[in-house]
């Protein structure tokens, strides 16, 4: 018999550091989402291609490799419109964060259930 297919909402979690990945994976896994992470633009873009139930993205905006999460939300916007995307960083001011239509941008340190309601209220 044929497994049933994984119903719960998917996140992509686009982080650096290892610790603060693992602890936002394990945060949306326990609030029910199934959870893809990566290290860098390059892995995350991969996945945005290769898997179209992800329905959120949840990006640093300084990440290794070049690009940075400003980059990977406007490449996400402009070929994945559907996904909801909010962006994070320790050290730049929101009025200089530039957000893709309908993205948000949370400042860390940031509440994780803040982040979950903020997705949820996202049109």
């Amino acid at each position: 018999m044929p497994e049933d297919p994984d119903t719960r909402p998917t996140i992509l979690i686009v982080e650096d550091i290892v610790f603060i990945r693992m602890m936002t994976e394990d945060y949306f896994a326990n609030a029910g989402f199934r959870t893809l992470s990566a290290r860098t633009t390059a892995e995350a873009i991969v996945l945005l291609e290769t898997d179209p139930t992800i329905r959120y993205l949840f990006a640093d905006i300084h990440l290794p490799g070049g690009e940075d999460g400003q980059k990977l939300a406007a490449t996400a916007r402009k070929r994945w419109p559907p996904v909801k995307i909010i962006l994070t960083s320790a050290d730049m001011p929101a009025d200089q964060v530039r957000l893709p239509v309908r993205g948000l941008f949370v400042p860390k340190p940031y509440s994780l259930d803040r982040v979950r309601q903020a997705f949820e209220t996202m049109p």
